[in-house]
């Protein structure tokens, strides 16, 4: 059986007084971590959590929660970790579709779901880790959604009966369910083992290019996000190095954990870079304290890749920004650039253990090589096991000859003759105008380097008389807006073919965002289909 666990790779470092958690003021050592950890599975199981259960976990980065994901992994309970702002409907669905036994949630969440039925419920809260003056009031500032909570479902207020069960050992059963759009873009529930996720953060010092030991990264994605779980909380766990918590980004907090140096490492998204970038107190000697940072989730324009180098050069510090490439269905990263291994435009080289394959059409059997564009097939040991309650037809797996199972990840990219993969785009965003393929960001990455342009979405329209792009621009710049547009459209032509060209473009002050920063391509749809 392998026991290579969550709560396995950390609990190692029981006897450690090396920092594992900052939070707000607090600060968190591995012993005492460990210790509340054993304490809540003991709580956990006495309440009646047993390796049969499905436990949901409904709460942003606060030490409770984390404290409950690893009091989980060491009964061997099953885990649907949700987003915190998961609306009324979808949590019922989900609920339902994980056959939830126990819901641990943020108190201050719980009014987002009054009138719905849930299942045994216990709460969580930040309240334990917060400076005296801050608890003070915190009752206060939060009553209303605090109002009508059942007090004695307080996973800190149960009494602590020592409970006798054995540690879970089984790290390739399907433990960690995640909620993903899928690769064919339709929402799914992914089911993942700790395996999978332990595979990846084994190699943290290698893709860190530094020791992980006494340093600390940011954990501000939530543990939802596999990117969140597996490098902002996990992987500086398994290598007894600090995970620094936040509940949601915030600037000025991130500038002030690096000049304190509890931020050595950042996870970020091209969103929070381009916002960070903007905070007054990013430069200076105190960014030397960075040692690394590490950028997906989303595409990010090279002209975030030179303002980000530039201000760490100016700093001094050794950092640059890497990007890297996977998905929900491999669990994180599965390729990445490192500050040894880099090439400007790519997302890296597949980490050990980690195959590729470019294919052509359905024709899943042959690597068509480097250079040529093709869809992106990924075996890894961190691949999921598949979609919860989804027929094997519905699985995004291809068995090859030998047996090997390799993720038709739903991507368009190629791999140079060095090894690196550069991504195109999402299929399921491909789409044909009189029968050419048209890619939105090829479309978006010529717009971005027009002068004034801050950001840009292509969003195809796909109406079946007649298909068409609409593209979104936000400009920061002097030009009017009427000489902007007819010099942008002047510069388009010049560049892309006409079944490519934008029909409409669209000034924006600011883009619609999902809850994790990604531009919301899908109210961006709404809205032009509105007009």
């Amino acid at each position: 059986m392998n026991k290579d666990t969550l709560y396995n790779a950390v609990s190692v470092y029981r006897k450690s007084r090396v920092n594992a958690l900052y939070f707000r003021n607090k600060t968190i050592d591995f012993m005492t971590f460990l210790s509340r950890v054993d304490e809540m599975a003991d709580k956990l199981y006495h309440l009646g959590v047993r390796k049969e259960s499905v436990v949901s976990l409904l709460s942003p980065n606060v030490p409770e929660a984390i404290v409950a994901l690893y009091a989980l992994s060491k009964i061997g309970a099953t885990m649907s970790l949700l987003h915190p702002l998961l609306p009324k409907k979808v949590l019922e669905e989900s609920l339902l579709e994980t056959k939830t036994d126990f819901l641990l949630i943020l108190d201050v969440l719980k009014k987002n779901y009054d009138g719905i039925d849930l299942p045994k419920t216990y709460y969580l809260s930040a309240l334990l880790d917060l400076d005296p003056l801050s608890k003070l009031f915190f009752p206060l500032v939060y009553s209303k959604q605090l109002k009508g909570i059942d007090k004695t479902r307080y996973l800190h207020r149960i009494q602590h009966v020592p409970e006798s069960f054995g540690t879970n050992e089984d790290a390739d059963r399907g433990s960690i369910l995640l909620r993903s759009g899928g690769t064919t873009g339709k929402s799914k529930t992914v089911v993942c083992n700790e395996h999978g996720i332990n595979f990846v953060t084994r190699q943290s010092e290698k893709i860190l290019c530094h020791p992980c030991k006494g340093h600390s990264m940011i954990g501000v994605l939530p543990v939802f996000h596999g990117f969140g779980l597996a490098m902002g909380i996990h992987a500086p766990l398994a290598n007894e190095a600090a995970s620094c918590l936040m509940i949601s980004y915030d600037g000025k907090e991130i500038v002030r954990k690096i000049k304190e140096d509890k931020i050595n490492v950042l996870l970020t998204i091209p969103y929070m870079a381009d916002k960070l970038l903007k905070e007054k107190g990013f430069r200076g000697k105190k960014l030397r304290n960075l040692l690394s940072t590490f950028i997906g989730a989303d595409k990010t324009e090279l002209s975030l890749f030179r303002l980000f180098d530039e201000r760490m050069k100016e700093s001094g510090s050794v950092n640059r920004l890497l990007e890297g490439y996977g998905l929900t269905e491999t669990i994180t990263v599965n390729f990445v650039n490192t500050l040894k291994e880099n090439k400007v435009g790519s997302v890296g080289k597949p980490l050990d253990g980690v195959l590729l394959r470019i294919v052509e059409g359905e024709d899943y059997e042959k690597d068509i090589g480097p250079d040529k564009v093709g869809r992106i097939l990924i075996s890894s040991p961190s691949v999921c096991l598949g979609y919860l309650n989804t027929p094997e037809e519905g699985q995004p797996f291809h068995y090859d000859k030998d047996g090997r199972k390799w993720l038709v990840t739903g991507d368009i990219g190629y791999r140079d003759k060095d090894g690196y993969l550069f991504f195109v785009n999402r299929e399921k965003d491909v789409f044909k105008i009189a029968g050419y393929n048209v890619f939105p960001s090829e479309i978006e990455k010529m717009t971005n380097d027009y002068p004034e342009v801050h950001n840009s979405a292509a969003i195809p329209i796909k109406d079946k008389k007649h298909p068409y792009v609409v593209l979104y621009v936000r400009k920061e710049g002097k030009t009017k807006e009427k000489e902007f547009v007819e010099g942008l459209k002047s510069y388009l032509q010049d560049r892309l073919i006409r079944y490519s060209l934008p029909e409409k473009i669209v000034l924006v002050d600011e883009f619609p965002r999902t809850d994790i920063g990604k531009i919301d391509r899908r109210k961006l749809e709404e809205l032009e289909r509105k007009e």
